[in-house]
């Protein structure tokens, strides 16, 4: 009676590991056996499918942790970024894309694997910390999205911009983002606020470094700039009061 109820339990959470895994290597042995009965030269690159052979692992695993309160956990969502880049990584070389075209989306989808674990619920200060992630994640997607248009000859970055570094701008992004961030929780969660403001700082500074001196031969002033940023937040710091906190 007692294996009954695990075994009704186990169902109604979706597919156990041994289901999706003899099911991922039942998918990979039905093409591997379609590919010997068409010949392997029809192929290429077949064995990309042992890069993609972990990567519906790890995708697999990912949802069989499950969530927790409606939630994916982080061990849970890394998991599927993880799978997200594999599989990513796999196609490209089953399709036989050409890297040189292809690339941005090295930079996409691990954008998608940070978004994903930016989701993640920790309190107030570390949920605050987390969705910087998100952030980070955004700009690496919209950054890849925007070389890839460059590649498939949708724009023109260099006839656009020249040797102007435009992907400075960018940056700025996760900057803004943990500025909005840290301000959002500056009253529950002093130490989150300190950690993103700073961050913003260090960020937003590295940003204007990248636009207004591209060979980085005067790094002082953008560690000058994130030293002063960091300065005034601290001295500014003190208008707040530890009792604050929430969490």
């Amino acid at each position: 009676m007692k294996h009954d109820v695990v075994r009704q339990n186990e169902s109604s959470n979706g597919l156990s590991w041994q289901e999706m895994a003899g099911g991922t290597l039942l998918i990979v042995g039905l093409v591997f056996t379609a590919v010997n009965l068409l010949g392997i030269g029809r192929l290429e690159n077949w064995w990309s499918f042992f890069i993609l052979l972990p990567g519906l692992l790890f995708l697999g695993l990912g949802r069989l942790i499950g969530s927790r309160n409606g939630r994916f956990s982080f061990l849970s969502r890394s998991n599927i970024g993880i799978g997200l880049v594999l599989v990513t990584v796999a196609l490209m070389f089953l399709l036989n894309l050409n890297w040189a075209v292809w690339w941005p989306m090295m930079i996409m989808m691990p954008g998608v694997a940070v978004w994903l674990m930016g989701g993640v619920q920790a309190g107030v200060g570390g949920t605050a910390v987390f969705r910087l992630g998100r952030w980070l994640g955004f700009m690496m997607v919209l950054l890849g999205l925007t070389f890839l248009a460059d590649q498939l000859n949708l724009i023109n970055l260099q006839a656009m911009f020249g040797s102007f570094h435009w992907w400075g701008f960018f940056i700025f992004i996760p900057g803004i983002g943990a500025f909005v961030e840290g301000l959002r929780v500056m009253r529950q969660s002093t130490w989150a606020s300190m950690i993103l403001l700073i961050a913003g700082v260090w960020i937003v500074s590295s940003g204007l470094m990248e636009i207004f001196a591209p060979n980085w031969q005067s790094w002082q002033g953008m560690v000058g700039i994130g030293l002063i940023g960091t300065g005034l937040l601290s001295r500014g710091w003190l208008l707040i009061r530890p009792g604050t906190d929430s969490d």
